[in-house]
């Protein structure tokens, strides 16, 4: 199960073959005419946990990954409809890296590059927004080992090409490369 908030309590479960992983590429489907990539920041749970309180969230997760959801646009209906977002191969998934080794002074930075310029989406989210997201998931859903909690998909998107390919970087560590196609 992979859970996903944006801003507050809104979560969308995704199917695990929606997850796609790094160095395989994305296969542009046909059902929509266009789609748009939206940066993010996992974080793997590694405890068990319920009704978590916010000041013990760090305990539950050690390490956290660039990633990307897609998004197909164009198509009638509800955008917030799984088909939109769930459908396989759209949620990117990069090399995760131990929480300690990246540098989170101002916030936990993911950045999508494409043909080595600045993509026009990136998050930034901090702890204390992680800590705050686990609390008030764990509210609703017991959070397992190898759950992944999503934060920062609210960003402005950025539309794929067959042809391109996407890098992310979190916290400056290199997390992410996919070849659209």
């Amino acid at each position: 199960m992979v859970t996903h908030s944006e801003q507050g309590i809104g979560y969308h479960l995704i199917a695990d073959s929606s997850v796609l992983t790094n160095n395989k590429p994305f296969f542009v489907p046909d059902f929509a005419p266009a789609f748009i990539l939206h940066a993010g920041i996992a974080v793997r749970i590694h405890r068990l946990g319920k009704t978590i309180a916010e000041r013990f969230a760090p305990r539950y997760y050690q390490s956290l990954a660039a990633c990307g959801i897609v998004e197909a646009t164009g198509v009638e209906g509800n955008p917030f409809d799984a088909r939109f977002t769930a459908f396989d191969g759209a949620f990117f998934l990069g090399e995760w890296h131990q929480k300690e080794v990246l540098n989170a002074e101002s916030g936990i930075a993911v950045e999508v590059m494409s043909a080595n310029s600045l993509a026009d989406t990136s998050a930034t989210i901090s702890f204390a927004d992680i800590n705050r997201e686990i609390a008030q998931a764990s509210a609703y859903f017991t959070l397992k080992m190898g759950d992944i909690l999503v934060l920062g998909t609210h960003t402005a998107g950025h539309p794929l090409s067959i042809g391109e390919h996407i890098s992310a970087t979190i916290g400056g560590e290199q997390s992410l490369t996919i070849r659209i196609k």
